[in-house]
């Protein structure tokens, strides 16, 4: 069957939002968990802040059919036992109809398997992991590492024309497949193949990895490690004619501001570039974030997305509000088109989920990051 995509413009989208749904609606507020990680090795404080924030925007037109929202959100910390345990918590004692806005890194990984076992949906502002994007009840709302990576070689060798693309990648426990499954993406879509592939990078000293890619004449290098020393030993080594482009991770002021004049830096982004408040989409999360004095980051972009769709989503619902009716709308429902991302989000019946391809590219100028004017890159195939 076709499916009809339903627009969203930007000037209408608070209005959209904090319409009530149809049906009856039962009495008590409207529960929604998320698993983050606040604390721990990969912390992501302003997701939950930016969800909670769409939420109470939402509540305080009059909610969901005379209901409020009510996020809860649990710490795993990036510690299995407490993931899986939070997880638990929230299906089973917390009853929530659905999870909206986790950014653990183990999440996805972990609880899978309970997502589909309670027949619940969850909606990452932030997938990491390969199970966030290969489970029947699991879809993050970013194109995730692979898909990401998927442009980015496609924005070196059909955008920059280059014939010599290269891949040093430092790759962490469980991703090698996913990164082998997007070269292998690109090379079905464009017929090429990497001049170099290595995935040994480390955090050492990066002038043997910096030397091979030279020898082997790259012209354009993907890049996932540390930024500094990198782009140092590449200045001393003469490589100012390469294109190097650094995954989403790397696109922080900070980064920027180290990488030496006179080398060709460009990041690929998995929103509009947060660092542009005015670019399509924007405009909301930025509102959102100012109003609420949240971090600005690209991952709270991914909260704040994630909470928008499950509210539109909530809308179309007639009948109480349940796990199941939620469950089944997202199962059956239309695609958005969100003008924050590349392409069209949509949950939907399959048994794997990653709707958002497609990246935006800036670029390091004077120690600070540029946005670049094609827009987003979606990797097509000819004909």
């Amino acid at each position: 069957m076709k499916r009809v995509l339903m627009a969203l413009p930007v000037l209408g989208l608070l209005t959209a939002l904090t319409a009530c749904s149809g049906g009856s609606g039962t009495d008590g507020p409207i529960k929604v968990g998320a698993v983050n990680g606040v604390t721990g090795l990969f912390q992501t404080p302003e997701v939950p802040q930016a969800v909670k924030a769409v939420f109470e925007e939402v509540n305080k037109a009059g909610g969901i059919n005379g209901r409020k929202i009510e996020l809860l959100s649990k710490d795993d910390a990036m510690n299995p036992q407490r993931s899986t345990e939070a997880a638990r918590e929230l299906i089973d004692s917390e009853e929530v109809v659905a999870l909206v806005g986790s950014s653990s890194a183990v999440d996805c990984g972990l609880n899978r398997a309970t997502y589909s076992k309670a027949q619940i949906v969850s909606i990452p502002a932030v997938g990491v992991d390969p199970a966030c994007f290969t489970s029947p009840n699991i879809a993050p709302v970013n194109p995730g590492p692979f898909k990401l990576l998927t442009a980015m070689l496609y924005y070196a060798s059909e955008t920059l024309k280059h014939d010599k693309v290269c891949l040093a990648f430092t790759v962490l426990p469980g991703s090698g497949g996913g990164i082998d499954a997007a070269i292998k993406e690109w090379s079905d879509i464009t017929g090429k193949t990497l001049a170099v592939k290595d995935t040994s990078v480390g955090q050492g000293d990066p002038t043997p990895y910096l030397v091979k890619l030279k020898s082997a004449g790259c012209q354009a290098v993907v890049y996932n490690a540390q930024v500094g020393p990198w782009f140092a030993q590449a200045k001393t080594q003469g490589m100012q004619d390469v294109d190097f482009i650094l995954m989403a991770n790397a696109y922080t002021d900070a980064n920027a501001a180290l990488i030496p004049a006179g080398m060709k830096a460009q990041a690929g982004t998995e929103w509009q570039p947060y660092t542009d408040e005015t670019l399509p989409g924007n405009e909301r999360w930025a509102k959102i974030v100012n109003d609420n004095k949240i971090q600005k980051t690209a991952f709270s972009q991914g909260g704040v997305m994630a909470a928008d769709v499950f509210v539109q989503v909530l809308k179309t619902i007639k009948g109480d509000i349940t796990r199941e009716s939620v469950t089944k709308a997202f199962k059956e429902m239309q695609p958005i088109t969100y003008p924050m991302v590349g392409t069209p989000w949509v949950f939907g019946p399959g048994q794997t989920h990653n709707p958002i391809e497609g990246s935006r590219f800036v670029k390091a100028e004077n120690g600070k990051w540029t946005v670049l004017p094609e827009g987003f890159i979606v990797p097509k195939r000819n004909g």
